[in-house]
């Protein structure tokens, strides 16, 4: 369980062990913004003597629960005891922003910058860029050709206009970053606002359908959406859900208290104990992977080999 102390107005929260992509790591940056979110005008510590180790694409996830509750609670907010490590890579990818660090280039170019966009269709181009840059632009991305790249980078487009269709929120938040060992590239796209579990109940209420049991394995199938008289679209993942399929890398969905995982192919719904006000996304490519990737233009027919 994490430690709380409130000692003349100040509130400790410390992490028991090392911040990656587990149910576990997600579990205790959820109940962080729980814990902020139920307090008023604290001066709030976080304790990370215990962590060595933070992957990079969870400062989207922190960075949103510390800047949403900061904003309504009116919280001040200080890290202590962080692994000189991890300082450096926040000084590498923008999350210095919060302090007053000096920023570090990336030489080896391991990090993806920590960036907030504003939820509009004005700020969808911006978004792309960045999805360009520190991306579609990494020279060990596996092999495909134009029409291929340019489908999942519409799927990735279409979630952020999901954000602003749907989420009723106000910016996305993102970051990500580059393990050379594993030879992974993980990133995460983060929002606070309406989940797809609320957006989905409303719609299957409306049109008398039958619930399931977890609403995102409805969300993630090909042509449902909840645009009523529109085009269907669902989330916009077909073909990004298929190339992790491939390539052996990670899809991870949690938004209210659902959680949906693609890793090695095999897919699993599974439920929290503490519900996320939002939605995040987290991908991992394989960039060990050697096929190649193609979409025939003619008839959308995938080609891998």
């Amino acid at each position: 369980m994490v430690k709380l102390m409130i000692e003349q107005q100040e509130l400790i929260f410390s992490f028991e062990k090392n911040l990656n992509n587990s149910k576990y790591t997600y579990c205790k940056l959820i109940e962080l913004y729980h814990t902020l979110n139920s307090l008023d005008q604290q001066r709030v510590i976080l304790d990370l003597s215990n962590i060595t180790f933070l992957s990079a694409n969870l400062l989207a996830v922190l960075g949103c629960c510390v800047e949403y509750t900061m904003a309504k609670r009116n919280h001040k907010i200080a890290l202590r005891n962080l692994h000189p490590k991890i300082k450096t890579v926040m000084q590498k990818n923008g999350f210095s922003r919060y302090f007053t660090w000096d920023s570090i280039d990336d030489v080896y170019h391991s990090t993806m910058s920590y960036d907030i966009f504003e939820s509009t269709t004005e700020h969808l181009a911006d978004f792309e860029r960045y999805l360009l840059l520190n991306v579609f632009s990494h020279k060990k991305l596996p092999a495909m050709n134009s029409a291929y790249k340019n489908n999942i980078i519409d799927n990735l487009l279409e979630m952020f206009n999901n954000v602003i269709d749907h989420a009723n929120s106000s910016h996305v938040y993102v970051c990500g970053q580059f393990f050379p060992k594993n030879m992974d590239l993980c990133f995460s796209i983060v929002d606070i606002g309406r989940t797809i579990n609320e957006n989905v109940t409303s719609y299957l209420g409306v049109t008398a359908m039958d619930f399931p049991d977890n609403t995102l394995k409805w969300a993630i199938v090909p042509g449902n959406s909840t645009k009523a008289l529109e085009a269907p679209g669902g989330l916009g993942l077909s073909t990004l859900l298929d190339f992790i399929r491939h390539n052996s890398g990670c899809f991870l969905l949690i938004s209210d208290k659902e959680i949906y995982e693609l890793r090695s192919g095999k897919e699993s719904f599974d439920t929290l104990d503490l519900p996320f006000p939002g939605t995040i996304v987290t991908i991992t490519i394989n960039l060990k992977d050697t096929q190649l990737y193609f979409l025939n233009q003619s008839n959308n027919d995938i080609i891998i080999f």
